[in-house]
């Protein structure tokens, strides 16, 4: 198969730094390239994987701006003619699609990893047809989204050949990693560390505008010599955190498409705690790899029951549902059901 991705040009592929959705068609390109894929990219010209065919260099690296989308989106229709891809996987701007709906008779898929807009989808799925499906990064993302016919739920992967589970390492600690902001629940994990009576790390950057939430509500507590603030980590050091941990808590309070952090902890044979939002009921199986709780009272309760989780299903668990081999299945099946026609 000749599979075409697209990338927005802010961001080369694999990104040095932050870049979630880089992360993931880097990994994806790999995978399909062992499955014997043909695989072309149009991303940041400074993009390196080695396994695609031919990398071509967006010409605007903005992804805003009436000449920045009106040039890419002609370099885009350009390429589709060069290669003839047999589908069109975008990970991009939706606009940038529109010549190639019209172009040629190629099944072209748009991804979203955040909330999906209903006015841009609608329109392009009423002129596209039946050559435009979608996927989300979560069920709960379609759950009630006019699209939701054309639109198939594939999970983010995680490397679970780096997060690995290490069995020599006591576990001796509760870990919260994420953005010290009111919606992901640092204050709420702190107060289940104190009413457990067990030490908590926690990592993450202070975001922007979010000083004097920090300031108020989490370093009152590093006093407390059970709570520990590491700030911003690496890979290297997520995972020796995740190998001390007992439990990951993810005590968030909006609709977060998919928490990545909750399957790099699953893939260490880490029990994940998360409140009942977003993605979590898809992720944590309560009582299997974890609990999903309605509240911090409900979390104490999960961390008191740990012992009931086997660790060793926990990182099948992962394994199984959410490895790059496991995740690149289901978009080559996607695939494969557009382009001989079949239902979803």
């Amino acid at each position: 198969m000749r599979i075409l991705l697209t990338v927005d040009p802010e961001i080369p592929v694999p990104p040095t730094n932050y870049g979630g959705i880089e992360r993931i068609v880097d990994g994806l390109i790999t995978a399909f390239n062992n499955q014997g894929h043909e695989v072309y990219l149009v991303a940041h010209p400074d993009s390196k994987n080695k396994d695609i065919v031919k990398l071509f260099g967006w010409p605007k690296l903005h992804s805003r701006g009436i000449l920045n989308v009106f040039s890419n989106t002609l370099y885009l229709t350009k390429v589709v003619r060069e290669i003839k891809p047999d589908i069109i996987h975008s990970f991009s701007r939706l606009l940038y699609l529109y010549p190639s709906f019209l172009i040629a008779k190629i099944p072209v898929i748009q991804s979203y990893q955040r909330e999906i807009s209903e006015k841009s989808s609608v329109m392009a799925s009423k002129i596209a047809g039946k050559k435009l499906s979608f996927t989300s990064c979560g069920e709960h993302m379609i759950k009630n989204h006019p699209i939701r016919p054309k639109c198939t739920a594939i999970h983010n992967f995680t490397n679970t050949n780096f997060f690995v589970p290490n069995n020599d390492v006591k576990k001796e600690i509760l870990f919260f990693l994420g953005r010290i902001e009111n919606v992901k629940g640092t204050k709420e994990a702190i107060e289940v560390a104190l009413m457990t009576q067990e030490k908590l790390m926690i990592a993450g950057n202070i975001s922007s505008g979010f000083e004097d939430y920090f300031e108020s509500s989490i370093k009152p507590f590093l006093d407390n010599h059970l709570i520990s603030y590491v700030g911003p980590i690496n890979d290297d050091e997520k995972l020796e955190l995740f190998q001390k941990s007992k439990a990951f808590l993810f005590p968030i309070k909006w609709e977060e498409p998919f928490g990545i952090v909750m399957a790099e902890a699953l893939a260490c044979g880490v029990p994940v705690i998360g409140f009942n939002r977003g993605s979590v009921p898809e992720v944590v199986k309560s009582g299997i790899n974890g609990f999903i709780v309605e509240d911090v009272n409900g979390m104490v309760d999960a961390v008191n029951r740990l012992n009931e989780v086997n660790l060793e299903t926990v990182r099948k668990d992962a394994v199984k549902r959410f490895s790059v081999e496991s995740i690149s299945s289901e978009y080559i099946r996607l695939y494969e059901q557009k382009l001989h026609g079949l239902p979803k």
